[in-house]
């Protein structure tokens, strides 16, 4: 590419910046009168009903609702079981209207789904069929205790993960994984 490419090319994509930056401000006018809209008919609303309106407040609010979905305040667990660290760090997240989480640093880290991929394994000596969650949710108990009762089995558990399960049905799980059987992708 020549030089004279690659400067038309800039001032291609300078005259395009400028036009955006022209859109966006006026997108921001727009925003505003809504905006003031809004809380005008927010502010008749809250008088025909005896109340009063405050934008800033309701803005703030509003601030904090997106704010709480975004933010937390976190604590480790050992500085939790100091009862003055919690109560600042409580005290922090009510201040800022976000939760509270309380984290262990010593914990292994959660390597993504941790869900198992087997259906259901069965203990055919205790008469149980061990059902994953997914499976419970994704079908209703209802149909699962059917299920249960077509295999065999006089009761029905939930599982997550291999150990969520006794020893017995936990092999086989294992089974069920080597053979790739019983999978909840072959539905």
């Amino acid at each position: 590419m020549d030089l004279e490419n690659v400067l038309k090319n800039i001032d291609a994509f300078v005259a395009r910046l400028d036009n955006l930056e022209s859109e966006l401000k006026a997108k921001d006018v727009q925003l505003e009168k809504v905006t003031a809209n809004r809380d005008a008919i927010l502010k008749e609303k809250r008088a025909l009903e005896g109340r009063d309106f405050d934008p800033d407040a309701f803005q703030k609010k509003l601030e904090a609702q997106f704010n709480r979905n975004s933010a937390e305040v976190t604590i480790s667990r050992e500085d939790a079981r100091l009862g003055s660290k919690y109560r600042e760090a409580k005290a922090a997240a009510e201040k800022a209207g976000v939760p509270l989480r309380i984290i262990d640093t010593n914990a292994p880290a959660q390597q993504g789904n941790r869900s198992s991929p087997v259906k259901y394994v069965k203990d055919a000596d205790a008469g149980i069929l061990y059902v994953n969650a997914d499976m419970i949710r994704r079908h209703g108990q209802a149909r699962c205790r059917e299920i249960a009762a077509e295999q065999g089995a006089s009761s029905m558990r939930a599982f997550r993960s291999v150990d969520d399960l006794p020893d017995i049905p936990a092999k086989a799980h294992a089974q069920s994984i080597a053979d790739r059987t019983n999978l909840l992708g072959d539905q």
